[in-house]
């Protein structure tokens, strides 16, 4: 099975006044095409900075140190943000933990949506009104026009999810990279945002990357599981060789807790 994106020997470090310290060390990973590939871990693992790393927005003050990120056979790591640009979006669509923060309150969902797909692609308003208005619906939501008339302080968090969700599907990326997409969201519509997740990977074949620290997400969607403490790879496999035989002892505690937790709230 072909590999859509390889990380090899990524290291990522932060500079601060009086050193260098690093936060990813050194990683190796492959995330196979049209398949979805879990990264889970605590807060602090490098889970975030990877990604990061992946679409070329790391913090100003955080670099990479080494390696090499393969992207369709092409080593991106050492594009320049004008040309990552080219590829953020049209090539590799991500969605953020808070979807509020990725929006202008200012600015009707209708615009900003057209104003974001436009940028990546030659299409008219009425087209882009057709067809967004079908993928609005196809993701449960009644009122498209209404919705797209809406300014974003007037929708749930659930909603504006999905609007990033139906940003993407109308793109239709090589692959789609989500980090804790669900972790604002009641336990209701995080099922919901999951289930969309894993019928676009059927219906489009995309490839998607999810980051979470949740491993009840994992056991939702996940066929490839990669599993990171302080900035380490500590284990991987595919999702029944993860649940089945753990062998790191980081990934028994998340599992554990995970599903503690989850009894507990039964309860």
């Amino acid at each position: 099975m072909d590999n859509i994106l390889e990380v090899k020997n990524l290291k990522v470090a932060f500079k601060t006044k009086n050193s260098i310290k690093e936060v990813v060390k050194g990683i190796n990973f492959q995330v196979k095409k049209g398949k979805v590939t879990c990264i889970v871990g605590e807060s602090g693992s490098g889970k975030t900075m990877t990604v990061m790393s992946i679409i070329n927005v790391l913090p100003k003050n955080a670099f990479i140190e080494d390696g090499s990120i393969i992207f369709n056979n092409g080593n991106i790591s050492k594009l320049n943000n004008s040309e990552m640009k080219k590829i953020r979006g049209k090539k590799i669509f991500s969605i953020f933990q808070n979807p509020i923060n990725c929006f202008n309150q200012s600015i009707t969902m209708g615009n900003q949506l057209y104003d974001l797909i436009s940028s990546n692609m030659d299409i008219t308003k009425g087209k882009f009104n057709e067809k967004i208005c079908t993928i609005i619906e196809s993701l449960n939501l009644k009122n498209p026009k209404v919705i797209l008339n809406q300014y974003p302080f007037q929708l749930s968090g659930g909603m504006l999810q999905r609007m990033m969700i139906a940003a993407a599907i109308f793109m239709e990326p090589d692959i789609i990279i989500a980090d804790e997409p669900t972790t604002a969201l009641d336990v209701t519509t995080q099922k919901e945002i999951l289930k969309q997740f894993k019928l676009i990977q059927k219906k489009f074949n995309t490839t998607i990357l999810i980051i979470t620290h949740d491993f009840g997400v994992v056991a939702e969607i996940a066929d490839y599981v990669f599993v990171m403490q302080k900035g380490d790879l500590v284990e991987k496999g595919n999702v029944f060789e993860i649940f089945n035989n753990p062998k790191h002892k980081y990934t028994i505690s998340l599992i554990k807790a995970t599903f503690d937790r989850k009894e507990s709230e039964v309860c």
